[in-house]
């Protein structure tokens, strides 16, 4: 039997859908499990179960995201189930190398990977942030918190970032050196 018309258009759709929507939620995936391969099957997953789930009105990759981090801390558990083994143990590449191939730009790789080693609380509003482009409002009420506190995060986080850049470029200058 051959597809109709209708379905081949429908997946045409979603295969459009899915590269438009990879790259972003590739750099997310792997800020969470700091594993290419794990965030890919992540990503995998997590698309078509956005998919099904996406209603109409909001954005796609704000609920992918969600998704996608209620997926990522699923697999966690299940892993410290499984395994017993402390959550750090889990990053075994450096981000990096993980972002690198999916993010041209230098500058936003170095921003990308600095974001990956924030604390969970800054690196979830940060991505809400920076790669989703979230206002203060609409990430306060995801998080069920003020908008004021919003800002704070993000505050705290801006002084986290810079630091660890001047301490990156520091290390750099110091290897030049040598």
């Amino acid at each position: 039997m051959k597809p109709k018309k209708g379905q081949n258009q429908e997946k045409n759709r979603i295969e459009t859908m899915y590269q438009e929507y990879f790259t972003s939620l590739m750099v997310i995936a792997c800020s969470y499990t700091h594993d290419r391969t794990e965030a890919e099957d992540l990503v995998q997953d997590v698309f078509v179960k956005a998919l099904l789930s996406y209603r109409a009105g909001g954005s796609f990759l704000y609920w992918a995201n969600r998704v996608l981090r209620n997926d990522f801390y699923n697999l966690v558990k299940k892993k410290r189930r499984i395994a017993e083994e402390p959550f750090d143990l889990l990053r075994l590449q450096s981000q990096d190398d993980l972002l690198s191939d999916y993010i041209q730009n230098e500058e936003r790789a170095r921003l990308a990977a600095m974001i990956s080693m924030l604390p969970m609380k800054y690196r979830q509003v940060m991505i809400d942030s920076v790669y989703l482009q979230l206002e203060n409002r609409e990430i306060a009420a995801a998080y069920s918190i003020s908008e004021e506190n919003v800002r704070q995060i993000k505050s705290r986080a801006r002084k986290m970032l810079i630091k660890m850049k001047e301490e990156e470029d520091e290390r750099d200058g110091k290897r030049k050196e040598t």
